[in-house]
């Protein structure tokens, strides 16, 4: 007979798991045969175990302190992309129950607000309205690329749009947030696909609509939870 386990039961399963996994430097990398670390499932782990008596999160948030760029962004892995990368929305949502990471957290939030999509730039709006029909979208609604200097991409501009509303107030220098948050919520129902839900990118390309994605789909309405 197949074995029947409550979900308190799986759950600690895999919250073990998750601490057994924990690397010495404290994050996780992304595959059980590496030994590389990574900040985005890092983040995740630690959002994991957060609540739970498991694992080392104290160890997992000083690795994510430790690898912050200069800049107040994270890089993917690190060492790498010293100018940051989408994970940095991760890296300020999963320190945020922290009261040491205050200062870096602000950091991340002034690199997020000056962050946007390429497509953001008066070049860029004029290439996409004129040259480039390929894709069908509003470059007046612009989200958060994968990296500097990229357009914008359903992902990184939802995980943006939830890091961005932690923030109890704007202020300090981060009074444009609202505005910023609002653009990228356009941005989301602008790139949506026809059929409904989200792929990764635009809804509809070359004249051809896109399918949906599950995994696009589910985090682009995580971001939209609060909106009616």
């Amino acid at each position: 007979m197949p074995t029947v386990t409550t979900d308190a039961i799986a759950l600690s399963n895999v919250l073990a798991e998750l601490a057994l996994r924990q690397l010495p430097c404290g994050g996780w990398a992304a595959l059980a045969s590496s030994s590389q670390p990574a900040i985005e499932p890092t983040c995740y782990a630690a959002l994991a175990l957060g609540s739970a008596p498991v694992g080392d999160i104290e160890r997992a948030q000083d690795f994510l302190l430790r690898t912050q760029n200069p800049n107040g962004s994270w890089p993917v892995v690190p060492g790498d992309d010293q100018e940051g990368g989408w994970v940095t929305s991760l890296a300020v949502i999963a320190l945020r129950d922290l009261v040491p990471a205050i200062p870096a957290r602000l950091q991340g939030f002034h690199w997020l607000l000056n962050c946007s999509g390429k497509e953001s730039n008066w070049f860029w709006k004029w290439k996409f309205r004129t040259a480039d029909r390929h894709v069908r979208f509003d470059p007046d609604k612009y989200g958060w690329p994968w990296f500097p200097d990229t357009v914008s991409w359903v992902v990184p501009t939802a995980f943006a749009i939830l890091a961005l509303n932690q923030l109890p107030c704007s202020c300090g220098g981060l009074e444009r947030i609202p505005v910023r948050v609002d653009c990228g919520i356009q941005m989301l129902f602008d790139r949506a696909c026809p059929s409904g839900g989200w792929n990764a990118g635009n809804g509809v390309v070359y004249g051809c609509p896109m399918a949906a994605h599950a995994d696009d789909t589910a985090i682009a309405l995580l971001a939209l939870s609060d909106r009616g």
